[in-house]
């Protein structure tokens, strides 16, 4: 049997921790929100599986990879940010007869997929309608389901009433949807209440309270025999011997805490929080402090209060020498368009004929770059072949103005083919296209379009 997971949300009822996570990598308990699907799915004996995914498809791609860590055998399917189910199972032109598992995977439930499946597998032809706790589990088994695709829309759908031809299953456990941040809160307090059934990483320590603590690896932090406290604490994170921590406490990996007070509040992962602070029902999340109770949030500009700890970063590219010297060759040969190029822009546009940015290298280094003021952005473009022969970026490429995990260029899709104020989903599914490609691939496939 396969499976179809559904990982598409925006997240923007999650703000702003969209701004940092895609809803399939958004940080719960220091796992990824999919990774809890892809474990009950594994546990279901399940072993194939297609992933759709929308926004930041190229980091859950390099997150998840093949699937082999969970044994199960995954392929992408790219789709609109929170496009219509039907419409995404329509495209992938799947046997009308073949059983086919439906899930989404941005929320988080129970692990009952087993249950799930053997009970549908039992009634092939019946739709089975699935609940826990009175709330929509995100479950649907095809062929018997495909006229009930909505139920899995997000926003994901409340249980139909009366529902005809169908047969209610009740699973056991909770559901939610994250939706707010107070779900988010409250699913976090779930799962450490119920950290065996979600199989939360760490090891379990001792304090006053009769529920668990969890540390990570290589994860310095003081005593909690005399504490009331309970939660996880990721690995590589550092938590000062004076700081006060009470209730639930989550703290995502390579954090830093200074000697503050921590009472029923969550670190994301990344995150350095300063002395003397008092955090008390909130989500501190790099320079973002979340209010937990009424959903306020504020950016921090002061790095001394909270910031954003820098610990992965995105590997180096070495382009070759060949590489440099066909960027110099092509610089000298366009210098004669880059002259006519020039004084078009000091005709049209006399009082910014030459526009200057800030953009990243290959080399994780701040450049400038610098574009001729004319409606072709193949020759608005020239003036950066410089980078190319000084080793900063290749030829064809990602834009160098967005932070992400890809090789930067001159051209590419985004820089040629897409409007300044283009979205930001529309931009990373166009990126994830060309990610794998050569500089061969890129001319073919750049030809393709224009």
């Amino acid at each position: 049997m396969q499976a179809i997971i559904f990982a598409n949300r925006s997240a923007a009822e999650l703000a702003p921790l969209n701004r940092q996570y895609s809803a399939a990598l958004m940080p719960l308990v220091n796992k990824a929100l999919i990774e809890y699907t892809l474990e009950d799915l594994s546990c279901a004996g399940i072993t194939h599986a297609k992933l759709v995914v929308a926004n930041r498809a190229s980091e859950i791609e390099a997150h998840i990879g093949t699937g082999a860590k969970w044994n199960l055998t995954i392929d992408y399917f790219l789709s609109k940010p929170e496009e219509d189910v039907n419409s995404v199972l329509q495209r992938m032109q799947l046997d009308p007869q073949q059983t086919q598992l439906v899930v989404r995977g941005d929320i988080i439930r129970t692990p009952c997929i087993k249950r799930f499946v053997d009970f549908a597998s039992k009634i092939q032809h019946t739709f089975v309608l699935a609940s826990m706790n009175n709330q929509n589990p995100g479950l649907l088994m095809l062929p018997a389901g495909r006229s009930h695709g909505a139920s899995l829309n997000w926003p994901i759908a409340e249980l139909p009433q009366n529902q005809q031809r169908s047969i209610n299953q009740v699973l056991h456990g909770k559901t939610f949807h994250l939706d707010s941040i107070a779900n988010f809160a409250a699913a976090t307090k779930y799962i450490i209440k119920h950290a065996h059934d979600f199989a939360i990483k760490g090891r379990k320590i001792d304090s006053l309270e009769t529920a668990n603590l969890y540390l990570g690896q290589q994860t310095q932090c003081p005593s909690f025999t005399d504490k009331t406290v309970h939660g996880s604490i990721g690995e590589n994170s550092f938590v000062h011997p004076l700081v006060s921590c009470k209730n639930l406490i989550v703290i995502g990996q390579n954090c830093f805490i200074e000697d503050s007070e921590l009472n029923d509040s969550i670190i994301m992962p990344n995150t350095f929080v300063g002395k003397n602070l008092t955090v008390k029902n909130q989500i501190i999340s790099q320079d973002y402090i979340i209010d937990i109770t009424h959903s306020t949030w504020v950016k921090v500009d002061d790095t001394s209060l909270v910031a954003a700890c820098q610990t992965g970063v995105k590997q180096q590219q070495k382009p070759s020498l060949v590489h440099r010297f066909i960027g110099f060759a092509l610089l000298i040969l366009a210098l004669p368009l880059m002259l006519i190029s020039l004084l078009v822009a000091k005709a049209t546009s006399p009082q910014q004929p030459i526009i200057r940015f800030n953009a990243s290298s290959n080399q994780q280094r701040t450049i400038q770059l610098y574009e001729i003021a004319v409606n072709s952005q193949i020759l608005a473009k020239l003036p950066q072949l410089w980078h190319v022969a000084k080793g900063n970026l290749l030829i064809f490429g990602a834009s160098a103005t967005l932070n992400q995990q890809a090789k930067y260029g001159v051209f590419g899709p985004v820089q040629l083919l897409l409007d300044k104020n283009a979205p930001a989903e529309e931009i990373e599914l166009v990126e994830m296209e060309f990610q794998q490609l050569s500089q061969l691939g890129y001319v073919k496939r750049l030809w393709q379009l224009a």
